[in-house]
């Protein structure tokens, strides 16, 4: 049997509503509880008053005995430190875990002053207890399984975050990057997809990835794993979630 799953709601699946004012990051918390979800991954660039937002969130995560992950869209070896580094504190101040990171563009391996920028944010991670999750991006740079296996292998304090939609845009093999990368994972973005990228992300079964393969290869990893919903929730994310968390029970 696999370890614990603990399935998370994303602001993602609500960015339209956020975007026009019906909805804020805190409110996914109730929304998270309503569906059954047993958290809710926030980001920076879905705050509106984040100085009001943040803490807000922390305790409505509290008070319905939820969980909460961060996930920036900073990169480890070219994003302002200073940023990152704010990233880092928020989660912290969150009570996340870890902080979703993508890795840019990869040092070269004879380039000691840019793999000593990852290690540095790397380390300041360490020291306020947040795990920096490295996400195989789904463009160029960072999005390969060469790219995550060569700065994971360079930054042993670093995990991975498994993306399992954003592998496929580079052709590689989703299961075939689980057994190479899954002893350092803590989460992963689950999705389905076409095999065109203009389509767009949905609910879990309502596209082609090879869902069941997937899903067997994460089974046989024996950490706990955070699974995160991260598709487009459309005009109606509550039915993709709902859809989506039936897929996982019923599989």
């Amino acid at each position: 049997m696999a370890a614990e799953r603990p399935v998370f709601i994303s602001v993602v699946q609500y960015q339209e509503q956020i975007a026009a004012g019906t909805t804020h990051s805190t409110d996914l918390f109730d929304t998270a509880h309503r569906l059954g979800a047993a958290g809710v991954e926030l980001r920076p660039q879905f705050w509106t008053d984040k100085g009001r937002e943040l803490p807000a969130a922390r305790d409505r995560a509290a008070h319905h005995g939820l969980l909460v992950t961060y996930a920036t869209m900073g990169r480890l070896f070219d994003s302002d430190p200073a940023s990152l580094r704010q990233d880092i504190d928020d989660a912290a101040a969150l009570g996340s875990p870890l902080l979703r990171v993508f890795p840019g563009p990869v040092p070269a391996d004879d380039d000691d002053a840019g793999w000593e920028r990852g290690r540095a944010i790397a380390r300041y991670a360490d020291e306020r207890g947040i795990t920096l999750a490295l996400e195989n991006f789904v463009g160029t740079p960072g999005g390969t399984l060469a790219e995550i296996e060569r700065t994971l292998a360079r930054i042993p304090e670093m995990m991975t975050n498994i993306d399992i939609g954003n592998y496929p845009r580079h052709d590689q093999d989703v299961p075939a990057a689980i057994r190479a990368v899954g002893n350092r994972a803590v989460s992963v973005h689950l999705k389905d997809a076409e095999d065109d990228p203009a389509h767009g992300t949905t609910y879990l079964g309502g596209a082609s990835l090879p869902l069941p393969a997937i899903l067997d290869a994460l089974d046989r990893l024996p950490q706990r794993l955070l699974y995160i919903f991260e598709f487009g929730g459309g005009d109606n994310p509550d039915d993709r979630i709902t859809r989506s968390l039936a897929y996982l029970r019923e599989r």
